[in-house]
């Protein structure tokens, strides 16, 4: 080709080649800063459609293991609040073991153990509540307050309405019964109804053969309530739906009052110890005369007369003696001064004097007398030395104190602990029985759980094996009216606490399996999207080694073109040599 300026083709092809370097240049060095050899559809079109595949599976199969996780988070909640549930069953069971005993008094020591159990009965339906994010699996659909979930499973509070129930000072729904100025004097026990309008208005209805008046409060605000011949009580209305039920005893007021064992007779019994009477020799009784004027004005002076009550008097007499030559009451011998003591009541004592009047001294040192003792005389001397011994027998003394609390509110047989209500929430809780878990990266991965034990008889269930759910409530446990007010009811309690704990054992392993089932499936699927990653790396990942050795080749490549292209931008000049 002869000598041009026109087109220099040294130099066109030159730069050709410089951008094609420059563009594999690009390329490599792109993929080397990215580390990805796939950094668009060009770079290779199936190898793209198939990472964004497995990229899809892999980010699917990683929310799997977190969605699984929180699973097990939840089950660890439930099978938490179960365990607490397995310790308030352990203290019943010692409770209930400990009233079974046959050393314990019904009215008093059994009681004091009825207040705990009862108290552990309102905390399993606190317990049962437990939430995970607002989802609830151990209460059977019911709250401890006794609201109930809706079709749904939903607990909606702002919405929601509980059954009817009797109300009482739990819960916060009776918050006073004030008898002052009450004026019946009628002995009944009167249910009181309540009835809502659609305006949220409470009215009480008394039941039926109620003999005094209902009065319905005037109060607006949630301190409403009633009266009912002047007792007055108050109601927490925001609290009350239609249906609800209170029960009063009623009873007329009467002043403090006490017998006297003298007013209902006294009677002497005689007997011997020691020496003999002659045959056809009598002796009068010894005799306690009971005290004018020491009225029974507490219970502490009712026992002190109801002290004499077995009193012992110990006469001797000499031979052929008509009057006894020394005297003992309860062995205490008759002082010659002052009083001695011949027993204890409460924290007084009974004394006696040296004319035998018998004394009850108080606490504060006040003395009451309560009567004296008249020793025997023989009828004749024709009796043999010995000791004749009375024992005093008396009249029943009583004293019933002033009835000032005529008016007396029925707590109801279940009740509710204070902290059970939750009028004010405006929480939403659903309650289910069963979960779905999406626990893969494709749709048919989810998987429910259904949450209740196997009714296969592996564990004495006895009425709870109808009992399916998982309810660890005191209903679903059925401790809840369970009584330890006698042995026999303390021996059924135990056999019932027992089957309860069965069933909590039953609904952690239920728990337990569910747990163990997703840890696993947590290995697999870590498994297999490690395996896809690695998969999905050998496609679009960049081989950094091989990269680099490409980026050198187009760099080199790089600097010879442009070598090139400036030495064939000089081959042009050459023509000037020849217009010289």
């Amino acid at each position: 080709m002869g000598m041009v300026v026109q087109h220099n083709l040294n130099a066109m092809s030159a730069y050709n080649k410089l951008n094609a370097n420059v563009t594999g240049l690009k390329k490599s060095s792109e993929k080397l800063s990215s580390g990805y050899r796939i950094n668009r559809a060009g770079d290779d079109a199936a190898g793209l459609a198939i990472s964004e595949k497995m990229r899809s599976q892999i980010r699917g199969l990683n929310q799997a293991v977190r969605n699984s996780q929180d699973g097990i988070n939840m089950i660890q909640t439930f099978e938490g609040a179960a365990n607490e549930t397995h310790s308030i069953l352990q203290r019943m069971k010692e409770l209930a073991t400990e009233s079974a005993n046959g050393t314990y008094d019904n009215s008093t020591d059994r009681a004091a153990i009825q207040l705990e159990f009862d108290q552990l009965n309102d905390e399993l339906n606190q317990i049962a509540d437990t939430d995970f994010n607002g989802t609830m699996a151990l209460n059977g659909g019911q709250m401890a307050d006794g609201t109930k979930v809706d079709g749904s499973g939903i607990v909606n509070y702002t919405t929601a309405t509980r059954e009817a129930q009797q109300l009482g000072t739990a819960g916060g729904f009776v918050k006073a019964v004030d008898a002052a100025a009450y004026v019946g004097s009628n002995k009944e026990t009167v249910t009181f109804t309540a009835e809502v309008d659609s305006d949220g208005k409470v009215t009480w209805n008394a039941s039926e053969g109620a003999l005094g008046t209902v009065t319905q409060s005037t109060a607006t605000d949630k301190n409403g309530g009633f009266s009912y011949d002047g007792a007055v009580v108050v109601v927490d209305t925001d609290k009350v739906v239609a249906g609800d039920t209170i029960t009063i005893d009623f009873d007329k007021t009467s002043a403090a009052s006490g017998v006297k064992p003298g007013e209902v007779g006294m009677n002497v019994d005689v007997g011997k110890t020691g020496g003999d009477t002659n045959t056809g020799t009598t002796t009068t009784n010894a005799t306690i005369s009971l005290a004018d004027g020491v009225a029974i004005t507490s219970q502490e002076i009712a026992d002190a007369y109801n002290a004499l009550n077995g009193l012992t008097i110990a006469e001797v007499y000499a031979k052929d003696g008509t009057s006894a030559t020394s005297t003992k009451v309860n062995g205490v011998a008759i002082p010659t001064s002052n009083t001695n003591t011949i027993g204890k009541v409460g924290e007084g004592t009974l004394e006696i004097d040296k004319d035998m009047k018998i004394y009850f001294k108080d606490k504060a040192g006040t003395s009451y007398q309560l009567g004296q003792v008249t020793a025997s005389a023989m009828a004749n001397k024709a009796v043999s030395a010995g000791t004749v011994t009375t024992t005093v027998n008396v009249g029943q003394a009583t004293f019933t104190p002033a009835n000032d609390k005529a008016v007396a509110l029925v707590e109801p047989d279940s009740k509710v602990s204070q902290s059970n209500s939750y009028n004010k929430s405006t929480a939403i809780m659903t309650y289910t029985d069963n979960i779905t878990l999406q626990t893969g990266a494709r749709t048919k991965d989810s998987v429910n759980f259904t949450f209740n034990y196997n009714q296969d008889g592996t564990a004495d269930m006895g009425e709870l094996k109808a009992n399916l759910n998982l309810s660890a409530r005191a209903d679903g446990l059925n401790t809840e009216n369970l009584s330890l007010a006698t042995q026999d009811d303390a021996n059924y309690a135990i056999d019932q606490i027992d089957k309860a704990i069965n069933k909590t054992s039953m609904v952690r392993a239920s728990f337990g399996s569910i747990q163990n089932r997703l840890e696993h499936k947590i290995d697999n699927l870590t498994t297999t999207s490690t395996n896809l990653s690695e998969a999905e790396s050998a496609i679009r990942d960049t081989d950094m080694a091989s990269e680099m050795m490409t980026y050198t080749k187009f760099n080199i490549l790089q600097q010879a073109a442009q070598s090139m292209l400036a030495q064939a931008n000089q081959q042009p000049q050459s023509v000037l040599q020849l217009l010289g």
